[in-house]
């Protein structure tokens, strides 16, 4: 069964948000996002903040939005802690593999 796909605004496990997506293709009136699309992230680990970074592949290998894979719930992106997951996304838009 397909994932929920993930827009700006989704939030990460981390607390964060997705921040860039493909202007042009909207989903549940928010722009998609894809691989090397940014997030934030509001976590600190001892002194160092965790900043955020891209979504990583492979995310959808299937759909493809402006040429890149579409994120996903359960989809990773970069952090300077652990990688964070995407956990929010439109239920009613979803992306097999």
């Amino acid at each position: 069964m397909g994932k929920p796909a993930a827009r700006i605004g989704d939030m990460t496990a981390h607390g964060g948000v997705i921040v860039t997506g493909a202007p042009t293709t909207l989903i549940g009136g928010r722009p998609a996002a894809r691989v090397l699309d940014q997030h934030v992230c509001p976590m600190v680990t001892v002194l160092v903040p965790h900043v955020g970074g891209p979504i990583i592949p492979p995310c959808s290998t299937q759909v493809l939005v402006g040429a890149m894979p579409q994120a996903r719930v359960g989809d990773k992106a970069i952090c300077l802690g652990p990688p964070d997951t995407i956990v929010q996304g439109d239920p009613t838009v979803l992306i097999g593999p």
